[in-house]
């Protein structure tokens, strides 16, 4: 029998007393979002990885709840919003974000993305450079890759392959994709993999139609990016860290910070460092 937890989620129930969550159309589809409101203060946007869905950002955004009006956006094939159609370009989620910020007429927005959405986030500013007031990307993939190297939190596989994990996942419950987190993912505690299991019964496997590939690197990005920006990458050291470095130098008004002992899941793997770096990061913006 299903826990109350396990129902309210499962339901997609608010996390959090007072959030509500809707839908707009744009750019073809339908887009639900989660909204932890707070009108009058800057509005953050926020876009998660591959496979996740909006409400993985719920430990990170409640922590910002009391001094920013928060949107925490499903990208399509995740959560709620309309799964990827045949043809989708590789900016389809950059387009999607355009959409959403037109359609809630969001003037200059915080844009935070994680994974993927760091790339989604990153390509949209610079592709809009005008709308956002800051960036932030949580490990977004800045070294070179080799021909033929995944970008980093990628799914593995053929696209038959891929389905069947997903399937595979839709249909495990909830408490068994919280405990294989758990044991695959011991830093992120109990809490973060209770937020992060529903998002992979929820992803749809129409996803395995729009990779990454066609996306311009981020040498290309990251120039045209003029808002102040920060990215929060996993450690690395040696010549990795040097070349995350050396793209990050390519900002306009940007910085990077390696957060210590994180992988890519940088917020969820050491919490306490990436949120005071953007807490710090937010408070210097004007």
């Amino acid at each position: 029998m299903l826990s109350a937890f396990a129902l309210a989620l499962m339901l997609q129930a608010a996390p959090v007393a007072g959030w509500t969550d809707s839908y707009v159309y744009g750019n073809g589809i339908r887009i639900h979002y989660w909204h932890a409101a707070n009108p009058g203060k800057p509005v953050m946007i926020f876009a998660h990885g591959s496979s996740d869905d909006g409400l993985c950002w719920t430990g990170l955004a409640k922590e910002l709840t009391s001094g920013y009006d928060i949107y925490l956006v499903d990208a399509r094939g995740h959560g709620l919003t309309d799964p990827p159609k045949v043809g989708d370009g590789p900016d389809a989620q950059v387009e999607d974000l355009a959409a959403f910020i037109r359609e809630r007429k969001i003037v200059k927005p915080i844009l935070m993305g994680h994974s993927m959405g760091s790339s989604s986030v990153a390509w949209f500013s610079s592709r809009y450079p005008d709308v956002p007031k800051a960036v932030i990307l949580e490990d977004p993939g800045l070294a070179p890759r080799r021909p033929g190297a995944p970008a980093p939190g990628a799914a593995q596989g053929t696209p038959e392959e891929r389905i069947q994990k997903m399937i595979e996942r839709n249909n495990m419950s909830l408490e068994e994709l919280t405990a294989d987190c758990m044991k695959n993912s011991p830093k992120w505690g109990e809490d973060e993999c209770r937020l992060w299991a529903p998002s992979k019964r929820r992803h749809h496997p129409a996803t395995t139609q729009v990779g990454m590939a066609g996306r311009p690197p981020m040498t290309e990005i990251l120039p045209k990016i003029t808002a102040p920006t920060l990215i929060l990458k996993a450690d690395a050291q040696g010549d990795l860290r040097k070349q995350n470095e050396e793209t990050a130098a390519l900002l306009p008004k940007g910085k990077i910070v390696h957060i210590d002992g994180a992988g890519h899941n940088v917020r969820r793997e050491n919490k306490p460092m990436a949120l005071a770096t953007l807490k710090a990061f937010l408070a210097g913006l004007n």
